[in-house]
Parts: C-alpha cells; sequence; structure tokens
C-alpha cells in the first residue's frame, strides 16, 4: 500500500483533530460515592456518556463535596472551579428562586411528575431555562426530583385534626409554611439528626420519601403514617456552564443531551418504584398504620396548601420574579402525570 504525502498529512490533520475535540470535564457534588441518587443518575450518566463519545468526552466526578460546598455550587461553577454541578434549589435561595416551585405541597405526586415537569420548564428555551438557568450561565442536562413526601410519626394521628401540634421535622421554608399552616410545628434539622431526635422527644415525626425511612433506619419509630398525600418534594438538577458547554463539539452536545433524558426518565422510574416498595414494606412489616384522609379532610388539605403555593408566588411576584407564571406553568406540566 502507497502512502502519499497527502494522505499522511490528511491523517495528521485528523490525528490532531480528534485530539483537540477531546474535553475532560469535572463534575461536583454534594452526594456520596454509591448514594443511591447518584446510581440511579450521574454514575450511569457519566459512564453513558464517555461510552458514546469512545472516551473524546471525559468526566471526573468529585462526590460528597470534595471540590466545595453545595451551598457554593453556583460560585464554583461559575468560576471554573467545576464544569458540571449538582444544584439544590432550596440550598442556593435567590438565584434559583423559581426552580423551588419543584418544592412546594400538594403539587406533585411521585418523583416521574416532579422530575419531568421541571424538565419541560428548564430545559433549553423553557421557561423557567429562559428566566432563570441562562441568566445564570447554566443548561439543564439532566433533573432527579424526590417523590412527595409523606408524613411519618411515632404518634397516633388518623385525621387532619389529630396532626395538629405533632413537632415535624422540616428540611426548608416551603416545607415550614406547609406544616404550620395545617397546625403543625416544624422543626429544622438534617435527617441524620432524626433518630436521636425521636429518643428525646424533641421530633414527634418528620415529612419525607418513604424511602429515607430504611436509609435513615427509622422504621422502628414510625408507627403511623400518610401513603398518598403530598407535603412537598425536593429536586435536584444537574447543568453544565455555558462555557464548558461551548466547548464541546456539536455531535457531542447532543449526546450529552439525549443522555440527560434518559437519565432523568431513568432515575425517577427507579426512585418510584423504590418508593412503593419501601411503603409496602413499611405496611406489610405492620411497623407503620397507614393514615388515609377522608373526603371532607383530604379537601381541606389540597385548600390549605393551594394557599401555601399561592403565597409563594406572591412573594416572588413582588420580587419582581414571575412567581405567579411559574406556578401556573409548573401545574399546567405537571398534569400530564396525575
Amino acid at each position: 500500500m502507497k502512502f502519499t504525502a497527502c494522505t499522511v498529512l490528511a491523517a495528521t490533520l485528523l490525528a490532531t483533530t480528534a485530539t483537540a475535540q477531546t474535553v475532560e470535564l469535572k463534575l461536583a457534588d454534594r452526594l456520596a460515592q454509591d448514594h443511591y441518587v447518584a446510581r440511579y443518575s450521574t454514575n450511569y450518566w457519566i459512564d453513558e456518556v464517555q461510552k458514546a463519545t469512545d472516551g473524546a468526552v471525559k468526566i471526573e466526578r468529585y462526590p460528597s463535596e470534595r471540590l466545595g460546598k453545595s451551598k457554593d455550587m453556583m460560585t464554583l461553577t461559575k468560576a471554573g472551579i467545576t464544569d458540571i454541578g449538582e444544584f439544590v434549589p432550596g440550598y442556593l435561595g435567590d438565584p434559583l428562586l423559581l426552580s423551588t416551585v419543584a418544592e412546594l405541597p400538594g403539587i406533585l405526586p411521585n418523583a416521574c411528575a416532579a422530575s419531568l415537569a421541571y424538565e419541560q420548564l428548564a430545559k433549553p428555551g423553557g421557561f423557567i431555562d429562559r428566566t432563570e438557568l441562562a441568566p445564570q450561565g447554566l443548561r439543564l442536562l439532566y433533573v432527579v426530583g424526590l417523590p412527595a413526601y409523606q408524613l411519618f410519626t411515632s404518634k397516633k394521628f388518623d385525621n387532619l385534626s389529630s396532626m395538629k401540634g405533632l413537632k415535624i421535622r422540616s428540611s426548608g421554608p416551603a416545607m415550614d409554611a406547609a406544616l404550620r399552616v395545617l397546625g403543625m410545628v416544624p422543626i429544622r434539622m438534617s435527617a441524620a439528626e432524626l433518630s436521636e431526635s425521636f429518643s428525646r422527644g424533641t421530633v414527634d415525626g418528620m415529612a419525607f420519601p418513604g424511602a429515607s425511612v430504611f436509609t435513615y433506619d427509622l422504621q422502628g419509630k414510625t408507627k403511623y403514617g400518610t401513603t398518598n398525600l403530598s407535603f412537598g418534594s425536593s429536586m435536584t438538577l444537574y447543568a453544565i456552564s455555558t462555557r464548558s458547554w461551548g466547548k464541546l463539539s456539536p455531535a457531542q452536545q447532543k449526546i450529552l443531551s439525549d443522555i440527560g433524558d434518559k437519565t432523568t426518565r431513568r432515575a425517577c422510574e427507579l426512585i418510584d418504584k423504590e418508593e412503593q416498595d419501601a411503603i409496602k414494606k413499611l405496611v406489610a412489616a405492620s411497623s407503620m398504620t397507614p393514615v388515609i384522609l377522608n373526603e371532607a379532610d383530604r379537601k381541606k388539605f389540597d385548600d390549605e396548601l393551594a394557599t401555601v403555593a399561592q403565597e409563594w408566588a406572591d412573594a416572588a411576584d413582588r420580587r419582581g420574579r414571575k412567581g405567579s407564571e411559574t406556578l401556573a406553568a409548573f401545574r399546567d406540566a405537571v398534569k400530564p402525570y396525575r
């Protein structure tokens, strides 16, 4: 086989181009290396991207806040300390205020409703992308929403009235407001503190995903629990800085985006299945008595929590942040998944 000068030159240029297109990206999050959310989403996404690009896009994950605190993720991404970040809107406050719509009580039935409704608004060109993510220099890759939080307690309750006065662990402002409007006492603490707090009588229960009862080994303290209410949720989005996105070729960008879509759906389906299995396990083991509200109580529950959502929207409007538009758009996006 003869190699002409032109052939050699073409091969050299091809190799140089391939090398130039190889991109290394850093991904930072707060989760342990093998946390279930990481297994269901992030580790899967990284593996699939690297396979699909044949190693031309290399992603190094820094778990457990190794590159910085989760509350500082916006700063870390803008400064280029990381290319891809895990953003928890409730931790970040004002920069992702509109994204906290997914944490509001009384709206979401499950993890897939949370994930897919938010994705619809936050993907490029969507309402939250235009008003919040793009102005922050972020581009959505995938989303992980948790199931609707249920109420789990060590004390007996069997209707809306008997919830009043219960001391319940809360994870943020939206949940604080939901608990208060229903007559409960919200107490802020980390999930890791719950076991000792139950023993001391500091709390009577928590608003939590059912699967997290087992994660934190609280099944022995969980005597009563709802199964079909919505005390809010938690949303985590993984986004890349637009600066780092620009380093990728159009073909690489499409791969990251397409696999991100698959990751969102894979994760929410696995999380919803795990949630259903956890609730069944709690009931089957007779460690938890399920509490089902009657029709009148359920209507009152929904009406009370609707006021919490509207107050959130009104507060955002007063700050010039389009809260009412966001709430209406999010509710519309959730409807197909109810």
